[in-house]
Parts: structure tokens; sequence; C-alpha cells
């Protein structure tokens, strides 16, 4: 029987090795095999590039190259067209004012390649003024074209050049109040948004503008005075019709304030389109007219009615602002109270049982003081 066992043990080990000795020989094969199908790197075929290979990136760099182009056009337009403009106006500026511009004699201020400041200041009844240059966006010909589309269809201010001008009027002018003349297609959403004319200022009638106008002003009669102690109408109708956007007088802020307490100096805001053509390297009459009114108003003397309703304004104005500060101070007040009240029960918690059971005792007999004072009383 052992001896079967040996001689089945000895057949086994004699199959498992040839097997083995197969399999290797098999992958040695193998592995010979692969070597000989590997190819050296000189024989592969390299096709020539060719320009139509970098087709998209000709495409970009192109469309890149173009975009600068136009963007470096635009922006010296624009530049251009401002300096044209000021060349008209340069020597009535320094006649009005005893500096334009800053002191190193650069007259314009580029705030980007469509905006450009203009700064004075040194004239009687005038504290200083902003001039901004608005140009079209000529530089983004993309945002030029859809501003151009949606001012079409929607209430988007088309793309143009304007002026925005704000003089901030000498502390010491007499009379103080609101007044406005406003395109009517810009006047309900002006009106709406300024604090000023949203507050005190009403629609006025008057036959002295045309109906392309809204006058809004604190009475009728100041509107009336206004427009004719200013000749405003003279310009508007003659001089230069057609370009006013808004020509605002008023001695309140435009946004909101935080508290209200007087009215402050006198400010002058005025929005006009730029001239085109041969007008644009002339005196343009809404500088005129802008530097012209501070000398006006130095003169002005409001009937006593018209002061009266402008008092009765600010008076509400006062109450107003006054019930909203005792507000603000009383949810001040509730939230300080809320935050001691939390910490002192934060530090309660922190005491141990005896000390608690000691500050709910005096806790109730300062409950019991108090409620027997209100039975007295």
């Amino acid at each position: 029987m052992s001896k079967l066992i040996s001689t089945l043990t000895v057949g086994m080990a004699a199959a498992v090795a040839t097997l083995l000795t197969t399999v290797y020989a098999q992958e040695t094969t193998s592995t010979d095999e692969k070597k000989l199908l590997e190819v050296p790197a000189s024989n592969f075929m390299v096709r020539p590039f060719k320009v139509s290979d970098f087709q998209m990136e000709i495409g970009l760099l192109s469309a890149f190259f173009l975009y600068f182009l136009l963007w470096s056009r635009g922006k010296s337009t624009n530049m251009t067209r401002a300096n044209h403009w000021l060349q008209g106006q340069i020597e009535y500026f320094q006649q009005q004012f005893a500096l334009v511009g800053d002191n190193k004699s650069n007259k314009l201020v580029k705030d980007g390649p469509a905006d450009f400041l203009l700064y004075t200041t040194g004239r009687r009844n005038v504290q200083f003024g902003h001039w901004w240059f608005k140009m079209k966006k000529r530089n983004d010909m993309l945002t030029l074209f859809t501003t151009t589309v949606l001012s079409k269809f929607t209430s988007t201010k088309p793309s143009v050049d304007r002026m925005d001008v704000t003089l901030q009027l000498d502390k010491n002018l007499p009379e103080k109040f609101v007044f406005a003349v406003i395109r009517k297609d810009l006047a309900a959403d002006l009106h709406k948004k300024r604090f000023d004319l949203n507050r005190v200022g009403k629609i006025a009638s008057s036959k002295l503008l045309s109906d392309e106008y809204n006058v809004y002003a604190e009475t009728q009669k100041l509107a009336d005075t206004i427009l004719t102690t200013t000749k405003m109408t003279e310009w508007l109708k003659n001089k230069a019709p057609g370009r006013l956007e808004h020509l605002i007088l008023s001695s309140l802020p435009a946004e909101e304030p935080i508290m209200y307490d007087n009215d402050n100096h006198m400010s002058l805001s005025l929005s006009f389109l730029m001239p085109e053509g041969k007008d644009v390297d002339t005196l343009d009459p809404f500088v005129e007219l802008a530097c012209q009114i501070p000398d006006v108003l130095q003169q002005l003397r409001l009937p006593a009615d018209v002061k009266t309703k402008i008092n009765k304004n600010r008076e509400d104005l006062l109450k107003e602002f006054s019930k909203k500060k005792a507000a603000d101070r009383a949810e001040e007040l509730a939230k300080k109270k809320a935050e001691a009240k939390r910490a002192e029960e934060e530090r309660i918690k922190k005491l141990s049982p005896a000390e608690q059971r000691k500050w709910e005792e005096k806790e109730r007999a300062r409950t019991m003081k108090k409620q027997m004072k209100r039975r007295k009383v």
C-alpha cells in the first residue's frame, strides 16, 4: 500500500513539474514575441504642419486683435470729443473759476475709457463743481450694441454723449428750496429715486415750458418764480432745445439720510446731451446757464407764503425723523435689555443650587415690593 502511495506522489509531482515548465515556456515565448513587435521611433511617419491645423487659434487671435483695435479707437474717439467740447468752453471756464482742472494743469481726469472729470472751484456763490463727461461706450462695441437695442424696447437709457454737472453752492445763499425740471420720459423714475423730490417735490404746471418736460417744486408759486427769475425757458426753447435731461435745485440730499436736522447747502444738478457737429467747439448754452443760476439765487427773495410752505415741509421732515430716531433708540434699549437678561441667566446657571435658591428669593422679594408700590399708587 505504501508503495502505491509513493508511486502516486511521484507521478503527481512529475505532472506538476511538467505543467509549470510548459507555462513558463509559453510566457517566455509570448514575451519574446512582444519584444519582436516593438518598432523604433525613427520608423514613425510625421505629417508636416499645415495652416489649416491652427484655424481655431488663428480665429481667436484675429478676433482678439480686432477687439483691441476697436477698443483703442473707441477710447481715442471719446477722448477727442471730450477735448473738442472743452476747447469751446475753456476760456469761459477760466473767466468764471479761479481753478479749472487740478494743480498740475491737467484739465480732464480720465476715469475709464468713456468717463472724464473736470473739476472747477474758486467762484462767488459756488464752492466747487464736478463736470462729468459720460461718453458713449465706443470702446466696448458689444455693450454699445446691446444698449442701443434695449433702449428701443425697454426703459434703458440710450447710449449718448452726455454731461452730468454737480455744483455745490455757497452755504450763505439766502433761500433754500427744492425745484426741478425733468424730461418727461425720465421724470417718474428720477422722482421716485431721489429723496428730495420724493418727499417735498410736487408736480407743477407751467405754460412757459413745452410738454416734453415735467416741473416739480414745493409750491406752484415757487415753480413760477424760479422759471421767471432764472430765464430758464429761454435756454430750453431757443438756445438748446431738446438737449436737457434734468435740472434740479435742492437744499435736501438726493439720497435718504440716516438723520435729518436741517437743510444743507443748495446744490445744482444738471444733465444734458452734448452737442453734435460744429456746435461741439462753441460755447455751450448750458455752461452759461449753470454759471448764471448761482448769481440769480443770491439775489432771490421768495414771497412769505412760499417760505411758510417750505418751513412746513421741513417741520414735517423733522417730526418724521424724530419719530424714527425715538424708535431706533427704543429698539436699541430693548436690545441692550435682552442682552443683559441673557447674560444674567447664563450667570445664574453657573451658580450652585443653594445660591440659585437665594437669588430666586431675592427676585421674589423685589417683585413683591414693585407690586406693593403699584397698589399704593
